[in-house]
């Protein structure tokens, strides 16, 4: 029994060698194949290996596997983790950077098989593809993606990977956001040899002073840097330009540039938040004269953290319905009746507190929200336009439009389908713009179409903060309005200020005489009401008439006046 049982165990040892042979065979003319012992020597090599490794059986049997792998930082490591695995007893897989035996470069994807016998490790059994062309296409394509061609620095893109991988690891460093401010004065228009010319030798003056840094190109003339030096040093990169200065061959001129610098994590703790801080701070130092490096202060550095976090936070408040109106009552001055209702968007969130509209809409603006932003404005209106109308004491509500609603195309059919699910009869509501909204809509045929077919079917227009925009008055004759609002900045000063009583007075007359409703926002107090109501202004909103409030509070007000 025991030589019988010797057989079949002798046979099954033939069996799986002889599959084992088999499969090596096939192996054989797909890989790169090298075996190694339990010393991490070579000790057999196919012919596809040595043609890729330019080694010869006699040269490389007997080295150690380690010198496959460039004879650097990361080659040794790659090879120290590899083999810490191989010593394991576990096989791994991966893409490594391997050398020819004259330390040409090629890429490989590796796996290491142990092989084991008795209970110990035999060999292991190195199987190699090379990726040399696909990993050189990869590097084309990522080189298109990732480098600017001008100037050989890496583009917003990869700027941002980055800095978010130092971010990660915790690694302090400063953003310094450059422009050359005087770029196209430099050079005739067109002129790319000078303009390339002006660029290489910043760039190099960045890499000379800028030691240890990153740097990349994020616009025409705009440049940042991630270095670990200071603020400090940042800038007194001006004073280097001046010992170094960089001057146009056509004028003679030398290059002015201007800075904004902001630190990690000291003032902001993300990529985007770096960029917006320091590019904030550049245009304040442009503003003031530019050629100067500079950093926020610290209340704005918070300030710019704050609008970040609202825009991330504002896409889930408004899915969650945490985006609410409230309600400011427009009276009549005649009858000291509530006639109309401003809704004003509010957002009250855990972490951010109150959220003021003027925090909110040029965030919406910004990241392409104020669609979605304005739309439910505009339902919640028309719903409580609707609650207040089965009530028995409806009037009209009025929503802040921004020209970003009408740019593609489709606000009137929006409109349209709200008025329809709630409802609310096109009567109730009232869409107002500003100056610049409709200077910019009398240029535009699509958004003026869009103006005419909305007040066609019913819906109101009034002209906010009339008087306080720099357009000229050429857009009253086609935009179809109903109602001029004059801003507060006049209201404020009307009864003591001869001056701005005359133009209040102006523009009351004016809008009368193109048969609009006028009323005068920001009324607070009983003089500024008595000054208008000698102007003959037809209605107020203010403090002094309401403050902003609920609905459920603007309704016990209606129901009392009825």
């Amino acid at each position: 029994m025991k030589d019988n049982r010797g057989l079949e165990k002798s046979a099954v040892t033939l069996q799986q060698e002889t599959a084992y042979e088999s499969l090596l065979a096939g192996l054989d003319k797909k890989f790169m194949i090298y075996k190694i012992d339990a010393e991490g020597l070579i000790l057999e090599a196919n012919p596809r290996f040595l043609e890729k490794s330019g080694w010869t059986p006699k040269r490389v049997l007997g080295k150690p596997f380690r010198v496959m792998f460039p004879d650097t930082r990361e080659g040794k490591a790659h090879a120290l983790k590899i083999w810490r695995r191989i010593r394991a007893g576990r096989p791994w897989q991966g893409d490594v950077d391997q050398v020819t035996k004259d330390g040409a470069p090629y890429h490989v994807m590796l796996t290491t098989i142990p092989v084991f016998s008795n209970g110990g490790l035999l060999y292991t059994l190195m199987l190699g593809t090379d990726r040399t062309e696909e990993r050189e296409l990869q590097r084309k394509l990522e080189e298109i993606a990732y480098v600017d061609p001008d100037t050989g620095l890496m583009n917003r893109h990869k700027l941002s990977d980055e800095a978010e991988f130092l971010i990660s690891e915790d690694r302090h460093f400063t953003f310094v956001y450059l422009s050359i401010e005087n770029f196209h004065t430099l050079m005739e228009p067109g002129d790319q040899d000078a303009e390339k010319r002006i660029l290489q030798e910043f760039v190099r003056s960045m890499k000379i002073y800028f030691r240890n840094s990153l740097f990349a190109r994020i616009g025409m003339n705009e440049f940042a840097v991630l270095t670990p030096l200071g603020s400090w040093f940042a800038e007194g990169f001006l004073s280097f330009l001046d010992e170094h200065p960089i001057r146009s061959e056509l004028t003679g001129l030398q290059i002015r540039v201007s800075g904004g610098i902001a630190k990690y994590p000291d003032d902001q703790q993300s990529f985007k938040h770096l960029l917006s801080a320091s590019s904030m701070a550049r245009h304040r130092v442009r503003m003031e004269g530019g050629n100067l490096i500079a950093s926020l202060p610290k209340s704005e550095q918070r300030a710019v953290a704050r609008k970040l976090r609202i825009e991330q936070k504002l896409p889930q408040a408004l899915k969650d319905g945490a985006i609410q109106p409230v309600f400011q009552p427009q009276v009549d001055m005649k009858t000291g009746k509530i006639i109309a209702a401003e809704a004003l968007v509010r957002w009250e969130d855990r972490d951010l507190g109150a959220v003021s509209p003027a925090e909110m809409i040029p965030v919406a603006e910004d990241c392409g929200l104020i669609g979605a932003l304005g739309e439910v404005m505009i339902e919640a209106a028309c719903r409580q336009a609707v609650s207040w109308q089965q009530q028995g004491v409806g009037i009209r509500v009025s929503c802040n439009s921004s020209v970003r609603e009408f740019r593609n195309g489709e606000m009137t059919s929006r409109v349209r389908d709200i008025l329809s699910r709630t409802g609310c009869p096109a009567s109730l509501l009232e869409l107002e713009i500003t100056e610049r909204f409709a200077f910019e809509a009398e240029a535009e045929e699509a958004i003026m179409h869009q103006l005419k077919a909305l007040q066609e079917e019913g819906v109101s227009l009034a002209l906010d903060d009339f008087g306080t925009g720099s357009a000229s008055f050429r857009y009253m004759q086609t935009v179809p309005l109903s109602k001029i609002k004059i801003g507060e900045e006049f209201i404020a000063s009307f009864p003591t200020n001869s001056k701005v009583g005359k133009i209040v007075d102006g523009l009351v007359r004016f809008g009368h005489s193109l048969d609009l409703t006028v009323v005068a926002e920001g009324v607070e107090d009983e003089a500024v009401w008595k000054a208008l109501e000698e102007s003959g202004c037809d209605a107020v909103q203010g403090y002094y008439t309401g403050r902003p409030m609920t609905a459920s509070q603007l309704t016990e007000r209606l129901q009392a006046q009825h």
